[in-house]
């Protein structure tokens, strides 16, 4: 789109259909899968892959440029996706491998005993093996993700199925998806791979080259012209002028941006596409950049924190001397949902919190959370719900929204590192404020923002970590928490939970003392004994 100093708006409305959509769509879509193949099996730049489209293909610069514009960014997600992969694989291989030496160490003390006393009980012998089992699963299963982290490090061509793998399978059993010939299927194959075409803006009348724009007198009314590609002009002729209309609602104002646009010479990038879930009809995408707001709602009256729950966002408005003044939960329902209705669903929650901040007139905080790790690691302690949020939530959508309406709206948004919010969450507010643990978190990063600090209840405290930083103390707490498995409920009354985080380490210590005194039979002095101060 070139160089451009603004703030990104995308402006969409259905447009009257042609019937050279459909024609344009599936040469677009063709010439575009050439471009790539290209760039891929002959590592071509843009500018040759260009003049090849245009050689071959006859078709105008213009047309060659956004193609290779497309297919250079869609080579480079392919690259991206690779890399993202492998990184995956190794994490989990990773995970895996640690929990698989953990059981083994687990079994081994289990055998040992067993073997001394034998097993208490029938359940106990069944337990172990059933143990057993699952570490042989977990083996093979480490070895299934070394052989395609091998075959993907080996494998140079990056795959792709423009029409999606799902309809592709498809074809190998017909009648299980609804079709009775090879004819019929073929029919949607086509039409997947023929429902768009695109093309760059570029700061001139219109907001482009192929296509361009232009306002109507009538106020949300306007035209589009297409001058088509030379293979159609002979059918089609030479251009075609088509009318929408652009609407302002949900406090979005559209006309009013791509108006802007057109009169400041802005480049305007359109598309072209299918709705297929929508009757099919056509619609218009339209990126451009308006105006920076200036940001008017900042920390300085207070912030609002968020915080990411299974089925809900925690949403805490914190005034600027760290005390909360609101709160509220908004649910979502993502399970049985398609990425549409995720995606609307989104969109909603972040005008909902946009709007907040300013009645508030004060900032946004967020945890500056990597999702793509959480996602890859699963770990075993989270919640499969929880996991499986992680892996179909749409939670980057959900940033880049939240991140453009507060541009759009003048609202700062501040990421904060999201370093033991929950746990500090639980055990200073929740049973203080009569807190679910999600708005617990959402008022930690909300004071984070502000930067306010945390510090642990004295009597968590110890004697030689008092010169050490807060987080020190924070971390030893959410280790206790996890190596003894304490529910968030318990936390309700931490100091029940937690009263034995303080004799924790030298019971710990004691207990490596002793096993030194029985492998090397060294004198143990008992009034020097770690335990001597428990």
């Amino acid at each position: 789109m070139g160089k451009s100093h603004g703030s990104l708006r995308g402006i969409e409305a259905k447009i009257e259909y042609h019937p050279v959509f459909e024609e344009l769509g599936a040469l677009y879509e063709s010439w575009k899968r050439s471009a790539v193949n290209w760039m891929q099996t002959e590592k071509l730049s843009d500018s040759v892959v260009e003049k090849r489209l245009m050689k071959q293909f006859n078709i105008q610069w213009a047309w060659a440029d956004s193609i290779a514009t497309e297919a250079r960014t869609c080579f480079s997600q392919l690259k991206t996706a690779k890399t993202n992969n492998i990184i995956k694989l190794e994490l989990q291989i990773k995970t895996k491998t640690t929990a698989a030496q953990k059981l083994i160490t687990k079994l081994e003390k289990t055998l040992k005993l067993a073997t001394k006393k034998g097993f208490p009980h029938l359940q106990a012998r069944n337990k172990f093996f059933h143990q057993l089992l699952g570490l042989k699963s977990k083996i093979q299963k480490i070895k299934c993700l070394k052989r395609k982290l091998k075959q993907l490090k080996n494998t140079e061509r990056l795959h792709i199925c423009f029409g999606s793998q799902k309809l592709f399978k498809a074809q190998h059993n017909l009648a299980e998806n609804g079709y009775k010939t090879q004819e019929e299927w073929s029919v949607d194959w086509r039409k997947k791979r023929s429902g768009r075409f695109f093309c760059v803006g570029k700061s001139q009348p219109g907001g482009g080259t192929m296509l361009k724009v232009f306002p109507l007198q009538e106020y949300g009314l306007y035209q589009l012209e297409i001058q088509l590609p030379r293979p159609l002009q002979d059918k089609y002729g030479q251009k075609i002028k088509l009318e929408f209309s652009v609407s302002d609602r949900s406090g979005r104002y559209r006309t009013t941006d791509l108006d802007y646009a057109l009169n400041s010479l802005k480049p305007i990038t359109i598309s072209i596409f299918r709705r297929e879930h929508k009757q099919d009809n056509w619609y218009i995408h339209l990126s451009t950049y308006v105006q920076e707001i200036p940001v008017v709602h900042t920390r300085k009256n207070g912030c609002i924190g968020i915080d990411f729950n299974a089925d809900s966002i925690s949403v805490t408005y914190v005034k600027w001397d760290g005390n909360i003044e609101y709160l509220e939960e908004l649910p979502y329902q993502w399970k049985n949902q398609t990425t549409g209705q995720r995606q609307a669903t989104m969109r909603n929650i972040v005008a909902e919190i946009v709007k907040l901040a300013d009645f508030f007139e004060c900032a946004i905080a967020i945890e500056s959370l990597d999702f793509t790790k959480k996602k890859s690691i699963a770990r075993s302690e989270e919640s499969k719900v929880y996991n499986e949020m992680l892996s179909n939530l749409a939670t980057g959508m959900f940033r880049e929204t939240l991140e453009s309406r507060c541009r759009r709206f003048g609202v700062e948004l501040i990421k904060v590192n999201p370093a033991f919010t929950s746990v500090i969450g639980m055990i200073n507010y929740m049973a203080k404020y009569g807190l679910n643990s999600g708005t617990a978190a959402a008022l930690v990063i909300g004071r984070r923002a502000l930067k306010l600090s945390e510090k642990i209840p004295k009597c968590l405290l110890r004697p030689e970590d008092v010169n050490k930083h807060d987080w020190s103390h924070w971390r030893r707490v959410a280790s206790f928490i996890k190596l003894h498995r304490i529910r968030r409920t318990q936390l309700f009354q931490w100091r029940k939970a937690l009263e034995g985080i303080l004799t924790h380490k030298l019971w710990a210590e004691h207990q490596l003392s002793v096993q030194v005194h029985i492998e090397t039979g060294e004198p143990r002095n008992h009034l020097h004994s770690p335990m001597a101060n428990v």
